[in-house]
């Protein structure tokens, strides 16, 4: 027993006087680092590549400071670097461990000089601290006839290799984020969300209150950085965006980055990052050529002004820096989109005055008449809502904007051959807003939701078709001839490119889906006026056939 107290009892004094027993050091080192982890044996030509320097202490009873000192081959120099003194042939650092557990890692970037010939070289790093020392001896290959800055530019004006490592190539923006242009939307035009109706969008949506942490950590747009890096470096850059004003010249607020605290504009961030008004990122070359970016820009909605200005890209690392400036516009879709959002109201509320009309028309055109705007209804929807909502996506990953011109056949050419056809057998007002309504219904029940963006969409057809009708005279003629029914055609092709355009509009309002003036135009012409008109024809004369069998 009395062993046994004894051995506890030098225990709880080795722990407690000894604990430098257990203490530890760990030293990590690699040449060249590459930042995918792959493994690089040989550096070619004149390539700037990082020396990787990772330092962990743990169980340390005190504070204390670990002095690295790197050895570099003959023929082979340090960038300057914060933190870190270089010399001849050396480079020296003095990191601070915390007491019990710290790490302390840094990036050192070593470049060949032009006289280094090729051959085995060899890294020493050496750690030492108190009352210990660590030691890493790092082997490579160097192969001064590989791809060199001349081989690669052998062709052009040979540069500064002073100064010339790596360079931006272009900065094209908005691009989506798997970098592709959208054609859709202008060239350095970025639409940005306007916050003042975020919570009327939200309701109208279904979506309920405003998630201002999902707005302001959603970017903006992405843009395209495509960079240059002829002699093959692999290091960690910085990126940073600013906006200028074309004028001064002189940086404004309006990014931001998505880190970045900001009780009033940013509610759901976290972290400082960046000296604010810039989104910034960092990015990492790999030891190819050519390399290309996909980057956010976030932007504060509360400070950034519709206007024009000047990005600035500032991509820098390793006492270097490379600027460049493109145009930019940033603009907010709102006049038109709340001129279309107003305009589709007020159908909805002409629309219910006209569903109060629906029984007397039911009656006037009898249970057959009924049966049959039924029947209408479901082949619109079976026909056409069907197969352009399944389809939709899969013509539109093949066509991108063009998508349109091949579901417009359905939309514009089927659609109104169904409704000329049907006004032709049934010349009375509220048979046209009856098959909406009933068109309406089955897409709420097959697809399992009303929505209020549905209803204002419908009350518009509605209402700007009927108002086309009553004013043409179309319910009062008492015979249809040819060239009146081209005008009919004509007016009724013109008002689906003005339903296109409000419909549209609202879908931009609503849900943000920013679209160039080209691309209004192309769906206003071509599924409104041209599909329509010819739609509305081809009705006119199927309706005269059916007519003639209705007869018989």
């Amino acid at each position: 027993m009395m062993k046994r107290v004894m051995i506890w009892l030098a225990a709880l004094l080795l722990l407690m006087a000894g604990a430098d027993v257990f203490a530890g050091e760990k030293l990590e080192a690699v040449y060249p680092y590459s930042l995918e982890k792959r493994e690089i044996r040989t550096v070619t030509g004149r390539s700037t590549l990082p020396l990787f320097i990772n330092l962990t202490s743990f169980d340390v009873p005190r504070r204390q400071q670990a002095d690295v000192t790197v050895v570099l081959p003959e023929g082979f120099s340090a960038l300057p670097k914060e933190g870190w003194q270089i010399e001849k042939g050396r480079a020296f650092a003095r990191w601070a461990l915390d007491a019990d557990y710290a790490q302390n890692f840094d990036l050192l970037y070593l470049q060949p000089e032009e006289k280094a010939v090729s051959g085995k070289r060899e890294i020493i790093v050496t750690v030492k601290g108190n009352d210990w020392e660590e030691t890493k001896r790092l082997s490579f290959a160097y192969d001064a006839a590989g791809e060199t800055l001349e081989q690669a530019t052998a062709k052009t004006k040979k540069p500064d290799r002073k100064n010339f490592n790596w360079y931006i190539q272009s900065v094209t923006l908005p691009v989506d984020p798997y970098g592709h242009r959208d054609d859709r939307a202008e060239n350095g035009v970025v639409y940005i969300r306007d916050t003042a109706l975020e919570g009327f969008r939200n309701r109208i949506k279904g979506e309920g209150a405003t998630n201002w942490s999902a707005v302001f950590n959603h970017p903006a747009t992405f843009l395209l950085l495509d960079m240059r890096n002829p002699q093959r470096d692999i290091r960690v850059l910085k990126f940073k965006a600013q906006l200028l004003d074309r004028v001064t010249g002189q940086v404004v607020e309006g990014l931001a980055t998505a880190g970045k605290t900001d009780h009033e504009a940013g509610e759901g961030w976290a972290g400082e990052t960046g000296e604010g008004a810039e989104t910034t990122a960092l990015i990492s070359l790999d030891g190819k050529k050519t390399q290309a970016f996909i980057l956010p820009l976030y932007v504060d909605y509360f400070k950034v002004l519709e206007g024009e200005y000047t990005l600035r890209v500032t991509v820098s690392g390793g006492a270097q820096q490379k600027i460049q400036e493109v145009p930019l516009t940033i603009a907010k879709k709102h006049s038109m989109g709340l001129m279309a959002v107003g305009f589709a109201f007020v159908c909805f509320v002409l629309m219910l005055f006209l569903l109060l009309r629906l029984k007397k028309c039911v009656f006037e055109i009898g249970a057959k008449g009924a049966i049959t705007v039924a029947l209408f209804a479901a082949i619109s929807f079976g026909g056409i809502s069907l197969p352009s909502t399944i389809l939709g996506d899969l013509v539109h990953a093949l066509l991108g904007p063009f998508s349109g011109l091949v579901t417009g056949l359905l939309s514009g050419i089927m659609q109104y051959l169904l409704i000329v056809s049907l006004l032709v057998l049934y010349r009375k007002p509220g048979v046209l807003t009856l098959l909406y309504v009933l068109k309406f219904m089955l897409s709420g029940i097959m697809f399992g939701h009303f929505s209020p963006i549905g209803a204002l969409s419908t009350s518009v057809y509605i209402v700007v078709t009927e108002c086309l009708l009553l004013l043409s005279g179309f319910y009062r003629k008492e015979k249809l001839e040819a060239k009146y029914m081209f005008f009919v055609v004509v007016l009724l092709g013109m008002g689906d490119a003005l339903i296109t355009l409000v419909n549209l509009e609202q879908m931009m309002f609503f849900y943000r889906l920013y679209y160039a003036d080209w691309f209004l135009a192309m769906y206003m012409m071509v599924n409104g006026l041209l599909y329509s008109s010819i739609g509305s024809w081809i009705g006119y004369k199927t309706g005269i056939k059916l007519r003639q069998v209705v007869s018989e």
